[in-house]
């Protein structure tokens, strides 16, 4: 072998470890960062049990969206109405066992069929009447938003009874029901994307839809279908958001809410072009997020210099996606 094809050798070889390292390491190197950063910022107050379990409550219902934004995402589509239809949810979800009296399974369940049905509206947009996800879901999210708005009259329904808000503050061997609810959505959003059949097509999809087709992979029902499964996710969060502030209002969620679960979902290593995700990635990108958020609070930095920040996360990660898409090139 010759010194220029050892060279040559030598580089394809550190390439692949390049390739191996981003699509495997980044996002559990980005959160180690964060916590370093963390203990040395806020020496002290950062590192207690009370802090940390702080972190993962304020987390949990989070990390619950971001897992459905991560089915959508894989697919290489994206979903912009995830916070306000969060908010219509929980006003639904308010309205039916308060004001109309339901049982709250009934409230939970026509909660989560709300979210489905809208879910599903934008899943057959996107898919069956071509129409770009960023405009679907953008027009469908000031949709939702503009019936919440109609339908509640600009009023929040409170206090809501007791067994309503047990629903997300029972504890548990130390945690809440909604930190107990994000380890079952964790486990079963698992189990579907690295389990089934489906979860592999989600990564077929995403990466070449024409050739998912010819392997036999409906790329209509499998879109449609992650919409819907946010659309799911969105409403689970939707409930426990309602019970953890004892309050049911339109206004919740949000672009801002919409935009946590994208960041965190590529910070958790999802990519933005689709084909790539993982549940347990998810969660991180969540729990680094909101770690982010508890530091600057430590600190005692205000919410409007939180915005900014959070800002520069997006723009961090977006960077750290590209670069990381073209070591796996």
């Amino acid at each position: 072998m010759t010194e220029m094809t050892r060279a040559a050798a030598g580089k394809t070889t550190m390439r692949q470890h390049a390739r191996n390292f981003a699509k495997g390491y980044g996002n559990i190197i980005i959160f180690a960062a964060v916590w370093v950063a963390g203990m040395i910022l806020c020496r002290g107050k950062f590192i207690t049990t009370v802090n940390m379990l702080g972190i993962i409550n304020q987390a949990a219902i989070a990390a619950i969206c971001c897992l459905g934004m991560t089915f959508v995402l894989m697919t290489g589509g994206i979903d912009l109405s995830v916070g306000y239809l969060l908010g219509f949810c929980a006003y639904i979800f308010g309205w039916s066992t308060v004001t109309v009296g339901m049982p709250v399974f009934a409230g939970i369940l026509i909660t989560l069929a709300v979210g489905a049905f809208f879910g599903f509206v934008n899943g057959f947009l996107v898919q069956v009447m071509k129409i770009p996800a960023f405009i679907v879901t953008l027009g469908t999210g000031y949709i939702i938003f503009g019936i919440a708005q109609i339908v509640s009259n600009g009023k929040a329904i409170t206090p809501l009874p007791a067994n309503v808000l047990a629903v997300g503050r029972t504890r548990f061997l130390g945690l809440s029901s909604m930190v107990w609810i994000m380890f079952v959505v964790v486990a079963v959003c698992y189990f579907i994307l690295h389990k089934t059949t489906f979860g592999r097509a989600l990564t077929s999809v995403g990466l070449n839809k024409e050739a998912s087709a010819l392997s036999g992979i409906s790329a209509n029902f499998t879109t449609i279908m992650v919409y819907v499964i946010c659309g799911l996710t969105s409403s689970i969060g939707a409930i426990l958001m309602a019970a953890r502030v004892n309050n049911a209002v339109c206004t919740m969620g949000g672009t801002e809410f919409t935009f946590t679960a994208i960041t965190a979902a590529v910070l958790g290593g999802a990519s933005l072009f689709g084909g790539i995700g993982t549940a347990w990635g998810s969660v991180l990108g969540v729990l680094t997020i909101y770690t982010i958020q508890n530091i600057l609070g430590l600190m005692g930095v205000n919410y409007y210099m939180y915005t900014a920040v959070q800002s520069i996360v997006i723009l961090i990660a977006i960077i750290f996606e590209n670069v990381k898409n073209r070591l796996l090139q």
